[in-house]
């Protein structure tokens, strides 16, 4: 029904661009995009946004930069603007998957699910499937595995997210245009290198062209069929990608634009894993990494107008942040996420030498101190660092990405508080989610709607213009 009423409702809007502009109907159709693209920021709310605003313009500040030439992040520079909700079938708080999900087939399913219906075992038409029937190309681009919960939505049908290995084979087995991200994931979600070398395998004997070195990935042109793109993507703050997220769109751009037009979805995962750990300093560099990806679109975009629509938005958000606003514009706040030099995660081998080598709290804080970049600890923060370092312990989400020990946690928050970021959740939370866009169509996606009604509204875009 819902479809059906979409499609009406553009019906409409072709009769109205025919009689009010004048245009032949060949004119009017472009105004449905060609070149479709979909950003999704993993765990990223309008807060996370603002966070990563006000540490962008302070550190460009910092470095010397006149105030008029301070920029800001490309996705708040989309004119269309709303907000959409992400809950799951089963839940009120979705998983990535359940939004994934929606985000590709326009249907909720459970929280753990990759677009089946549990109750009636319905496998839902994915997004790749879709895109590919109505003749356009199809690039999956992710700083997460490409079996790991959101980008396998785009293409995949698993009853548990957790079945990598399986999903693994479904990409091989798949025709998708441009892959690009780290290795598989093997059982557990662990760096199985036998299940990755099988995917690989596999992959190659489906006509996959695999690139794993930068030296390669500069070399591919276009006329390459099915193209998968591998290198390791750790969180930008503990090092620098060999081909990092920007890059991988300009090159998917490159190498499959043409006459048939795409689909593209993007995502940034790990500003999600930043949130779980509650490490803003992780978090902000990110959401920058995201942000530079969208600034490719939109030279894309540029270029082409009419025919390039690009939406920015989230599955759900993590974290359940929120912001001290004088904090948060305090000069020289990006100081303190930078004096982080590396990530929350990072922090444990640190950790583990403290506990091997049975150092006393007192050894300890300097050490602490300087990784985390704070000399100085009030009264209270003291006692409750002794406090945490002597007992010990884990703190833990349903979804953990890296260290869990609660006095990381102490030390990553306490950074972030000082920066204007609290951090009030380990997990996810049903607040809803930012969306941003910008080119033909981009009207339909201002104002409040769903992640599953973002699906269906692409959907109906392709649909019209492939009649």
């Amino acid at each position: 029904m819902r479809g059906t009423v979409l499609t009406q409702r553009l019906g409409l809007l072709v009769i109205f661009c025919l009689v009010t502009l004048g245009t032949t109907g060949a004119r009017c159709a472009e105004t449905l995009p060609k070149y479709i693209f979909l950003f999704i920021g993993d765990g990223m709310a309008e807060t996370h946004v603002r966070a990563t605003e006000c540490y962008f313009k302070d550190a460009q500040v910092q470095r010397g930069l006149a105030a008029e030439k301070v920029a800001g992040l490309t996705m708040l520079t989309l004119p269309m603007r709303g907000r959409a909700t992400t809950f799951a079938k089963d839940n009120v708080v979705t998983d990535s998957a359940a939004s994934a999900t929606a985000f590709s087939s326009g249907y909720k399913t459970d929280n753990g699910v990759l677009n089946i219906d549990l109750e009636t075992e319905r496998k839902f038409d994915v997004m790749a499937q879709f895109v590919k029937r109505h003749g356009m190309k199809v690039g999956i681009i992710s700083s997460a595995a490409p079996n790991h919960a959101t980008p396998a939505g785009f293409y995949a049908h698993a009853k548990s997210r957790n079945m990598y290995p399986e999903i693994a084979m479904q990409l091989a087995a798949s025709a998708l245009d441009y892959v690009g991200g780290p290795p598989v994931l093997g059982a557990e979600g662990t760096d199985d290198k036998a299940t990755d070398a099988k995917a690989r395998e596999a992959a190659l004997q489906n006509g996959y062209t695999v690139v794993e070195d930068r030296k390669s990935f500069d070399a591919l042109k276009p006329g390459v069929q099915r193209i998968w793109v591998r290198s390791a993507m750790p969180l930008a703050i503990d090092g620098k990608h060999e081909i990092p997220l920007a890059d991988h769109v300009s090159k998917a751009i490159e190498l499959l634009a043409g006459p048939e037009g795409f689909f593209m979805m993007v995502e940034g995962a790990a500003i999600d894993w930043a949130s779980h750990s509650n490490d803003g300093a992780a978090m902000v560099q990110e959401l920058l990494e995201f942000d530079r990806a969208i600034a490719r679109a939109i030279e894309f975009y540029r270029a082409r107008p009419d025919e390039v629509l690009i939406v920015v938005t989230a599955d759900h958000e993590c974290g359940g942040l929120s912001l001290i606003e004088g904090r948060l514009t305090a000069p020289g706040m990006s100081k303190i996420l930078d004096g982080q030099k590396k990530s929350r995660n990072a922090s444990v081998d640190m950790f583990e030498t403290f506990e091997k080598e049975k150092i006393s709290f007192d050894e300890a804080l300097p050490q602490m101190k300087a990784f985390f970049g704070i000399q100085y600890l009030s009264d209270e923060e003291l006692a409750e660092c002794r406090k945490i370092f002597k007992k010990g312990g884990g703190a833990q989400g349903q979804y953990a990405y890296g260290d869990e020990r609660r006095i990381s946690l102490f030390w990553s928050r306490l950074v972030s508080a000082r920066a204007g970021l609290i951090w009030g959740s380990l997990n996810h939370t049903a607040d809803p989610v930012p969306v941003y866009a910008v080119g033909a169509q981009a009207a339909r996606f201002a104002g409040n709607s769903d992640n599953a009604l973002i699906g269906r509204y692409i959907r109906d875009l392709i649909s019209e213009r492939k009649k």
